[in-house]
């Protein structure tokens, strides 16, 4: 994904769940992580408070994958409760630049499922979009796979509205819905691996996961 300044990310994600009242936001960028930091930055902070609120976050894990793999997905989608999302490519796969996961927390603590990193991938290579001045391009990259699981997750909570925040939600419906997600991939969630997460995205098997969960708050 592409970077920006922490600030101005943060200051835009709020504005997206606390004045827009976006159900889902979706971020195609990314920074480093620091595993030395004490404390997190702007945009990660403002991802959790977001989360916390039961507002969706997706992000991309990033396009270090390779000899350059830091080895650590992209922030923010290294926070717990986001959907980091790993690009795939046409025919099954892992896309070479893909960013690897780490499954141990900056403070030491080991993640949980479903919160193991990357979660989900989906498709990142050579994906065809429009372009400005009615041209059309094509880009690759865990920013492009990012805006399909976004799209899946849109048409799933028009489907089962009960999912969608408002204004008492905490995270307990995106725990449902992260859970659900691991289940409808085709391993059924029982591994995860450190590059293609729980498997491949399946719109469908996702939905259809999501319609058996209880409800949540």
């Amino acid at each position: 994904g592409n970077s920006g300044d922490q600030n101005v990310v943060a200051s835009a994600i709020e504005w997206c769940w606390k004045t827009f009242q976006a159900n889902i936001i979706s971020l195609s960028l990314g920074g480093e992580s620091d595993p030395n930091a004490t404390t997190d930055g702007p945009t990660s902070n403002a991802v959790k408070q977001a989360i916390a609120n039961g507002v969706y976050v997706v992000a991309a894990a990033g396009n270090d994958g390779g000899v350059n793999d830091d080895g650590r997905v992209s922030v923010p989608s290294n926070v717990p409760g986001a959907i980091s999302v790993g690009a795939s490519v046409r025919g099954g796969g892992v896309w070479e630049n893909s960013s690897l996961g780490n499954q141990v927390l900056t403070n030491g603590q080991d993640r949980q499922s479903p919160n193991f990193k990357p979660e989900i991938i989906a498709p990142g290579e050579s994906i065809i979009s429009t372009g400005i001045g009615d041209t059309w391009y094509s880009s690759s990259g865990t920013s492009d796979s990012t805006v399909f699981v976004t799209a899946a997750l849109a048409l799933i909570l028009e489907d089962q509205p009960n999912f969608k925040p408002n204004m008492d939600s905490t995270d307990s419906c995106i725990k449902v819905i992260k859970e659900a997600l691991k289940l409808s991939t085709e391993g059924g969630g029982i591994s995860h691996n450190d590059r293609s997460g729980y498997g491949e995205l399946n719109a469908g098997e996702w939905l259809k996961e999501v319609q058996k969960m209880p409800a949540c708050q």
